[in-house]
């Protein structure tokens, strides 16, 4: 159990384009990428895009964050309220977690700090009043996946939900489920607690009861490359013909697309999240700019056709696509 003045300390916990940590001011001119942890290799790549933004256009910023995935939706929150009591030049934020985090954004708007949502919060970053948003539609990587799926054979697939406080992950599986039914299938969604997504046999033990109950499912759709992981091997314990596939990469989700494990692994480029959520939070700092509507990085369809181009990426600058 961690103490008050650690819960504190991490509250305020922040990552520089130099990695320096800071301390909260009365203001400043940084502007302020609230992310998440870069013990995720998802984060890595989206801090490695607003890293390459902010020296492209000599802007000054911090990436700020949570140490780990811990307690972070309370974690999350007090960095939110921490940043916004800086008074940065502007705020780029993910609404992870809508109920903490949309009060937080409508905070910053009223404080006149200009607003850029990444990520999450694709369907109200206007009605919050932000500038842009900057992200996936979670309703086409769904749509992308359920389709792939439908037209290699798959009749009755489940779509696994990890973060279950995250509607975006609901969209996505809705999306698959719509996919899934409008080519003549079924599809539904299975839910498994987050703090069990590092858990790999209680992660295998979950997918692999959900296919033993009903020995009809011939697809699983995974909203995480690690996830997969585990889908791959609950699949061979089962014995059967299931098509797996995925959102988000990692070298492994990757390896698995080109050995035929994997049917495909849909990107949402992290990298092209952080580098455009700060260019336009800068540029409209510079010039009162900004795109009216959303700007799409995912899905981005990853196969057979194109994989072993994106591993060739991966080795040459890795981080970029977000793999480990």
């Amino acid at each position: 159990m961690k103490t008050l003045s650690k819960l504190l300390m991490s509250a305020v916990f922040a990552i520089g384009a130099m990695g320096a940590a800071v301390a909260p001011a009365a203001a400043d001119d940084n502007i302020i990428f609230l992310s998440g942890p870069l013990t995720d290799p998802f984060f890595g790549a989206m801090k490695a895009g607003s890293d390459a933004a902010a020296k492209e256009l000599g802007v000054k910023y911090q990436y700020s964050t949570t140490p780990d995935f811990n307690d972070i939706v309370a974690l999350y929150t007090r960095l939110g309220e921490a940043a916004i009591a800086r008074k940065p030049q502007a705020l780029v934020i993910g609404d992870f977690f809508p109920d903490s985090v949309e009060p937080l954004i409508k905070k910053a708007v009223a404080a006149g700090i200009p607003t850029v949502v990444f990520n999450s919060g694709r369907t109200k970053w206007k009605e919050l009043g932000a500038i842009g948003f900057v992200g996936e539609d979670p309703t086409l990587m769904g749509k992308a996946g359920g389709e792939a799926q439908a037209k290699a054979g798959v009749k009755n697939g489940i779509c696994v939900d990890h973060v279950a406080a995250n509607p975006v992950l609901e969209q996505r599986c809705k999306g698959y489920i719509d996919a899934v039914t409008a080519a003549g299938g079924k599809a539904k969604m299975i839910t498994v607690p987050y703090e069990d997504t590092t858990n790999d046999q209680k992660l295998q033990q979950a997918i692999g009861g959900a296919l033993l109950s009903d020995k009809t499912i011939d697809g699983v759709f995974t909203l995480g490359p690690s996830v997969a992981m585990n889908a791959i091997a609950a699949v061979k314990q089962t014995g059967r013909k299931i098509t797996v596939g995925t959102t988000d990469l990692s070298t492994p989700a990757l390896e698995a697309v080109k050995a035929g494990t994997l049917l495909f692994a849909l990107d949402q480029q992290p990298f092209l999240q952080g580098y455009y959520g700060l260019q336009i939070a800068a540029q409209y700092n510079k010039y009162k700019v900004a795109p009216v509507t959303e700007v799409n990085t995912g899905p981005f369809m990853i196969d057979a056709s194109n994989v072993d181009a994106i591993l060739a990426v991966s080795k040459t600058y890795p981080g970029i696509r977000g793999a480990n």
